[in-house]
């Protein structure tokens, strides 16, 4: 019986030396990746194409309405518990060749830990081509709701940071507004 306790319990301690062994070679292999942020006086650069965060806004679902149709059939009850966010970017191609640009960004909002995907506001704007020296102001909207974000936080929404994350490894590169 002592025999089994001893040959159980050198299993169990070969086991997590293998287990320790490999998270501390996948942590070397693929450590945390380095935060690069940009703003209005530190724009991006992505390859020729200079993107410049230049305002964000929270929207209530009534106000943004006013905006854009997209949302009219969403219910008043969950309307309460939805907030759109909208950030205006301006993009120039600081190359001369034509850039075809389709921009993908997550909205983070990092201090409520909230996150989405964005969208233009207009879908004209998915596709984005740049003739040299153009530049253009792009505007996209992140769909708040109590999925992505706890309703009890969106007071503190507006006085927070937001970020477009457009790359999360090996460095993540964020457009602060």
């Amino acid at each position: 019986m002592k025999f089994y306790k001893f040959l159980i319990t050198a299993a169990c301690i070969a086991i997590a030396a293998v287990c320790i062994a490999l998270i501390v070679r996948v942590n070397r292999a693929f450590p945390n990746a380095e935060e690069v942020s940009y703003t209005k006086d530190n724009p991006a650069d992505l390859d020729g194409l200079e993107i410049t965060p230049v305002n964000a806004k929270v929207y209530t679902l009534e106000d943004y309405s006013k905006i854009s149709d997209q949302y009219k059939n969403v219910s008043e009850e969950k309307a309460k518990n939805v907030r759109i966010i909208v950030m205006t970017v301006r993009l120039r191609n600081t190359t001369d060749q034509v850039i075809n640009y389709a921009p993908s960004f997550i909205c983070v909002v990092e201090e409520l830990n909230g996150s989405n995907g964005v969208q233009p506001v207009s879908n004209s704007m998915r596709r984005i081509t740049l003739d040299p020296g153009q530049t253009q102001e792009v505007r996209f909207q992140a769909y708040m709701g109590s999925n992505q974000l706890n309703p009890k936080k969106f007071s503190k929404l507006e006085s927070s940071t937001i970020t477009l994350v457009y790359s999360y490894y090996p460095l993540k590169k964020k457009l602060v507004f």
